[in-house]
């Protein structure tokens, strides 16, 4: 299909002929060989996966609009992984629950923070929890069930389980309406993302801002675009304008467009300078001062900092991404190098060699081994030095690419 149409069609559903190509590629690769068998020639394939996607796209547009989401426009500049809140959670009331005597264990029991399960040995179990959840009475409700519930976790004796109440406060919704969390077992899967997105509502004049967006259950997982990309993607916002929601159902896809790059009045390294002030680090000496000083003070442990440093080794993983070691610029410096992950779904953005200089974008922490490390939730590669007919090498102790 000529261009000029893809672009037209793009135009039409809101899109980007990038985005709309990538989807029809998408859908060729999978539908391609069944439509040949059927009779289509190359050139029908094109068509025909190309108004495919373009269906597809169409429906996501207008689900888009029912769902009340809005589009933004800008580029993540910080994607961590997912905090497994309910797994947390689990574990901690698990150590706890292994170590109390039994009277302790019947207060949690009796407020609500957990129901417990003892084994009868004949397959049934003693099932202990708060009167308020089961009888609506008060104290502790008793009773002999034939399984244990979903999520329910086992203590080492390999007799009694538990399950963390989800909510033990609220029988019903301000709206009057039934509370499903209340006194039911905390999914153990229940986990978040909150990424950093600079960046406006698509369509306005607006100064790109820093926007928290948050992902939970399993948007969480799908929300991984790569940083520091220009694109667009739908999400849904609140009273809390710093704040928006990633749409159910993946419709909040982050979608590139190299052309909202002109949104922002500088490139990303002077953007994040200016964001961070003197959190945006000399080298990776200043690491462990900047750790020392502010370790222990509130929020200290989601305060980003960004560093730049030089890559001097990619080491590739069998999925298809790879790390990259990234050391300080500084030839004289200490510091030990810091790993970056990049996951396989990027790996299309190492497109640059060994000596390449990176921006990095995160927190701060000590390990029990008092060694200072960097949680790398975004990367932006510049003074790019490109790949020479895809041979890389790694530079060793001795030898330093030149500014």
């Amino acid at each position: 299909m000529a261009d000029d149409m893809i672009n037209n069609l793009a135009t039409s559903l809101n899109t980007t002929p990038e985005n709309l190509s990538k989807v029809a590629a998408g859908i060729l690769e999978d539908k391609g060989a069944d439509w040949v068998r059927a009779g289509h020639d190359e050139a029908a394939c094109n068509i025909l996966s190309v108004r495919v996607a373009a269906q597809m796209i169409g429906r996501s547009n207008a689900q888009m609009s029912r769902s009340g989401a809005t589009r933004f426009e800008g580029m993540f500049i910080s994607v961590p992984r997912p905090k497994e809140w309910g797994k947390i959670l689990y574990n901690k009331m698990k150590n706890q629950l292994e170590s109390l005597p039994v009277e302790a264990t019947d207060t949690l029991v009796r407020d609500g923070s957990v129901v417990i399960f003892n084994s009868n040995g004949d397959g049934t179990y003693q099932r202990r929890g708060s009167g308020a959840f089961f009888n609506g009475g008060e104290g502790i409700d008793e009773a002999t069930v034939s399984e244990l519930p979903r999520h329910t976790v086992t203590l080492s004796d390999g007799l009694t389980s538990f399950y963390v109440v989800w909510d033990k406060n609220n029988p019903t919704y301000p709206s009057g309406d039934a509370n499903f969390k209340y006194g039911k077992a905390r999914p153990q899967d229940e986990r978040e993302r909150t990424c950093l997105f600079l960046g406006r509502k698509e369509g306005t004049s607006d100064t790109p801002t820093l926007l928290s967006v948050k992902a939970g259950g399993k948007a969480a997982d799908t929300l991984y675009p790569p940083t520091f990309v220009a694109g667009t993607i739908a999400l849904k916002t609140g009273r809390n304008p710093a704040v928006a929601y990633a749409v159910r159902n993946g419709l909040s896809v982050f979608n590139e467009d190299a052309t909202k790059q002109e949104i922002f009045s500088a490139p990303p390294l002077d953007l994040i300078t200016e964001l961070l002030g003197d959190d945006f680090l000399g080298n990776f000496d200043s690491l462990e001062p900047f750790l020392n000083e502010n370790q222990g003070t509130d929020g200290w442990y989601d305060r980003n900092i960004a560093v730049v440093g030089e890559v001097i080794h990619m080491d590739p993983r069998d999925n298809g991404g790879c790390v990259l070691i990234v050391s300080d610029l500084d030839i004289t410096s200490l510091a030990p190098p810091q790993e970056v992950f990049v996951s396989g779904v990027h790996a299309d953005k190492i497109e640059f060699a060994i000596g390449t200089k990176v921006m990095l974008f995160g927190q701060v922490w000590r390990t029990r081994e008092d060694d200072i490390r960097l949680t790398v939730n975004g990367w932006y590669a510049h003074d790019v030095i490109p790949v020479v007919n895809g041979d890389d090498v790694t530079l060793d102790d001795t030898e330093r690419w030149d500014e």
